[in-house]
């Protein structure tokens, strides 16, 4: 599937920092956060509109509407909205926002969900992963790197990794989805999302027998998606994938500090 004319975007630009890196970095919230000279907003709206051809993109920009000043210079296919809830909620009114100008039927339309913190990655990388995800015809795509990828190019970098017998992954900052995954299962999501560092609370969703093979290492991508699959009613899909950056977040203090030496300030 092409990249062009394909996809709307849904910017997630609205979360907040801990006290040390807002302290470091000068910023007031993260999507303000500048690497060589630019905010992390401007990075990915100009990564976004580099990869894709016009592409129709709604920002989330949290409890207030700092950040919005920026918006103008990307014309009139970026808008933005306000959302005082967390990522669920967000995503939620986000897609209202995308649906209320589409032509088609939105539901089964692919809506790329990009986090702002993610600025190391490229136009042709995004470019790539679009392709990748598209091509897999799936409702939901989520971008797994395997560890030894991220330490041979990040080796201080800090991440939660999924063990499989495909190998060790953690996920990208990046996903496909289309809204009906979303609108036909915020509770269940939101559920998982709460129990997501609760073995107990994950167990009660998706089944002890799972989240013990999960723990253990023992579970395989191809037994997760067709788990997933059959608790959201949707075909679900992990895509390995071959660039680190879609998994490397500026979150913490020491992101900061590694990406600004990358940028040179």
């Amino acid at each position: 599937m092409d990249a062009e004319n394909t996809y709307k975007v849904l910017l997630l630009a609205g979360g907040g920092m801990p006290d040390d890196l807002k302290a470091a970095s000068g910023a007031t919230k993260c999507c303000l956060i500048k690497l060589g000279g630019k905010t992390l907003l401007e990075r990915m709206l100009d990564t976004l509109n580099t990869a894709m051809d016009s592409p129709r993109i709604a920002v989330n920009l949290g409890a207030n509407a700092e950040g919005a000043e920026l918006l103008p210079a990307y014309g009139e296919r970026v808008s933005s909205y306000l959302c005082e809830g967390g990522l669920l909620d967000a995503i939620v009114e986000g897609l209202q926002v995308l649906s209320a100008d589409s032509d088609g039927d939105f539901q089964e339309e692919c809506v790329l969900m990009v986090n702002v913190d993610v600025p190391l990655i490229s136009a042709p990388q995004l470019t790539d992963l679009v392709n990748e995800a598209g091509a897999l015809g799936a409702d939901g795509v989520w971008p797994v790197v395997e560890k030894s990828i991220i330490l041979k190019s990040f080796p201080d970098t800090k991440r939660t990794y999924i063990p499989t017998k495909q190998g060790t992954f953690t996920g990208g900052n990046i996903f496909l989805a289309k809204p009906r995954l979303i609108w036909e299962n915020k509770a269940l999501l939101e559920k998982a999302y709460q129990n997501r560092k609760s073995p107990m609370g994950l167990a009660s969703i998706f089944g002890l027998s799972l989240v013990l093979r999960f723990i253990a290492g023992t579970i395989s991508i191809p037994d997760l998606e067709s788990n997933f699959s059959l608790r959201f009613n949707a075909k679900l899909r992990m895509l390995p994938f071959k660039h680190p950056e879609v998994a490397i977040d500026l979150d913490k203090l020491s992101d900061y500090e590694m990406m600004k030496n990358l940028y040179g300030n």
